[in-house]
């Protein structure tokens, strides 16, 4: 059986309607990082969104599917998309953030200005702006997000690995921020810190 070129259109156009529903259902369910204790009426959504009660059922069962092989299977690995000779793939590639619990702290840290600058910014950015919610290194392609992974490969011991995903500055990176700030604000400068008998020295890398 030929399909023409009609029917093509509608079922391309059918096929974009099923991606957006789904995408606005996955975006509604992304509110739970909000508040783990709410409930999302489903029922109320499918009306919505115009969605049938035969539907419905179906696209839960997607979802907690989704969510299985994610907990399982992808634990500490995310997929990526990859594109070679025109051939597009999915690979799974290492978390690098899962390394990040009792990590031991030097009792010598050096930090560059630059990265003082940047780390100076993410503590910011968690307090002030979101409000001490984490970062997700992995969806999130931000400048912001772009820096504190370059900062979890020099100091991984400033943050840590929550049960959600998500990245927040551990204990220590926290106290180190709050110094940082409270310098800032001042607009005082230093060269060295001592925390928790650890000494945390600034050296000037050569950048403005």
């Amino acid at each position: 059986m030929t399909l023409s070129s009609d029917n093509n259109h509608y079922n391309t156009t059918q096929f974009r309607k099923i991606l957006q529903t789904l995408n606005q259902i996955i975006d509604i369910i992304g509110g739970f990082g909000d508040n783990y204790d709410k409930k999302l009426n489903f029922s109320k959504l499918a009306r919505l969104l115009k969605i049938s009660p035969s539907e419905i059922d179906d696209i839960i069962y997607l979802l907690l599917n989704f969510q299985e092989k994610f907990e399982r299977t992808f634990r500490n690995y995310h997929l990526k998309k990859k594109r070679e000779n025109s051939v597009v793939y999915l690979i799974g590639e290492k978390n690098q953030a899962y390394n990040l619990k009792e990590l031991h702290i030097p009792n010598v840290i050096e930090i560059d200005a630059f990265q003082l600058k940047l780390f100076n910014d993410i503590i910011y950015a968690f307090k002030f702006i979101k409000r001490g919610k984490g970062f997700d290194i992995v969806k999130n392609d931000t400048n912001l997000s772009t820096n504190l992974k370059a900062l979890l490969i020099k100091h991984p011991y400033f943050f840590e690995l929550k049960e959600n995903g998500l990245i927040y500055p551990s204990h220590f990176g926290l106290k180190l921020g709050n110094i940082i700030l409270s310098y800032n604000k001042g607009n005082k400068e230093f060269k060295e810190i001592i925390i928790e008998n650890h000494t945390i020295s600034v050296v000037n890398d050569g950048r403005k």
